[in-house]
């Protein structure tokens, strides 16, 4: 049986988070569904790999973000998953060779949250900035700015304030400790995905949807599109029609940032640091990575590099954001720590030709470019995934709640 004989009701491209929820919402409501993924396995941007550590290791999504309001939450409460709820705080600073005292530390920390309160208070403005042009004036804001491209996956003077100020932040910031992203595919472990197939082209001029992968061109009456925004503004698909230049316009407002991780596996024997400490280490201006210790309760500590800086560490290479937190470790802590590290590894988001980025940020004046994003074309094609939300953007329980809207719009279509 060939995908071009199956003829469903719906086809969903892209087999993430978003794609899934779609295609299960709809086959509650009685569709018939093909799900496509140009990758060899499912999860989109939300993959554990449980090979390179003892510990399962999330390559990308890994928190369930305002834990108080999430959905996947109160879904691991009700499978008893083993829930890590402790959150991190900085426990040592070093920039640009000088370690800050406890005093100072805290006061840092208390900047961070200072800082992100003056960006939301964009909410009392008609016109968008930048997060640059938000970050209040401190002897600490040359390091603590560099906390924005963690958070946004780019840096704060391309990054849209009204965009910041519009996500839903509530309390909780949670871990499965089988990781988020065995979490997802176990959900959804009912739903057949053909995988190795990526859409190629989209067809919706007529009545339905034709939509060509390598394995068949398949007719459908509407198609869901999941991709990411790293993936739409390359033009991987073709349209036809043509994208409408509205479209076209809210994926340029929303191009996909970058986020990448580095894990550090450390002989359990090395008890420096636990669970809920973090350090941040800063060369220059925006060479900057945070490293929080103890995910999971073990012996697994986590560095994370954003924005440009990110962006040129993947370019020169693989083990560039590795060496670059060996030396942060070997600033705070001594040369010896190197000892006790026995395995490393690091993600290239950018490199990878299905998404192209980690998630999506809006520049300035891009926070309605959201909304555009997820309206349907001519109630055919459909769009879903974290950069079609406007309150719980850049998230996995945002691209989950994306794959449900979309199927009761077209399950209301139908009505």
């Amino acid at each position: 049986m060939t995908l071009a004989s199956l003829n469903p009701d719906i086809v969903v491209i892209g087999a993430g988070t978003s794609g899934l929820s779609s295609a299960k919402s709809l086959k509650d409501f009685g569709y018939s569904v093909i799900v496509i993924e140009a990758n060899s396995d499912v999860g989109g941007r939300c993959i554990t790999n449980n090979s390179i550590f003892d510990t399962p290791f999330d390559l990308g999504g890994s928190w369930l973000h305002s834990a108080a309001t999430n959905p996947l939450a109160n879904i691991a409460i009700k499978k008893n998953a083993k829930l890590h709820k402790k959150n991190w705080s900085p426990t040592w600073v070093h920039s640009n060779g000088r370690d800050l005292s406890p005093q100072e530390t805290k006061e840092y920390s208390q900047y961070i949250e200072d800082m992100w309160k003056n960006i939301n208070n964009i909410g009392t403005r008609k016109d968008d900035l930048s997060v640059e042009k938000l970050i209040p004036k401190s002897k600490w804001k040359d390091i603590a700015k560099n906390q924005i491209s963690l958070m946004l996956a780019a840096d704060p003077d391309v990054s849209s304030a009204l965009d910041v100020f519009h996500f839903t932040n509530t309390k909780g910031d949670w871990l499965i400790e089988s990781g988020l992203g065995t979490f997802i595919k176990n959900i959804y472990s009912d739903i057949k995905v053909f995988v190795n197939c990526p859409a190629s082209k989209i067809d919706y001029s007529s009545s339905g949807v034709k939509v060509e992968t390598p394995q068949g061109i398949i007719n459908a009456k509407y198609a869901v599109l999941t991709v990411s925004t790293g993936v739409l503004a390359r033009e991987q698909i073709k349209f036809y029609p043509a994208l409408p230049p509205r479209k076209q316009e809210a994926i340029n407002l929303l191009p996909i940032g970058l986020l990448n991780k580095i894990g550090l596996e450390f002989d359990p024997r090395w008890k420096g640091a636990h669970q809920g400490q973090s350090a941040d280490y800063l060369i220059g201006e925006n060479d900057f990575c945070s490293i929080e210790f103890g995910f999971y309760d073990s012996n697994i500590a986590v560095g994370f590099v954003g924005g440009r800086f990110a962006e040129q560490l993947e370019m020169d290479g693989p083990g560039t954001a590795t060496s670059f937190c060996l030396d942060s470790l070997k600033a705070i802590f001594g040369n010896d720590i190197v000892k006790f590290i026995h395995k490393t590894t690091e993600t290239a988001w950018k490199s990878n030709k299905n998404t192209h980025g980690s998630y999506s940020y809006a520049v300035p004046g891009g926070h309605g470019a959201r909304q555009t994003l997820a309206e349907p074309l001519d109630d055919r094609l459909f769009f879903a995934g974290e950069a079609t939300m406007s309150n719980t953007q850049a998230t996995v329980h945002g691209a989950y709640l994306s794959g449900i809207e979309v199927a009761e719009k077209i399950s209301k279509i139908d009505k």
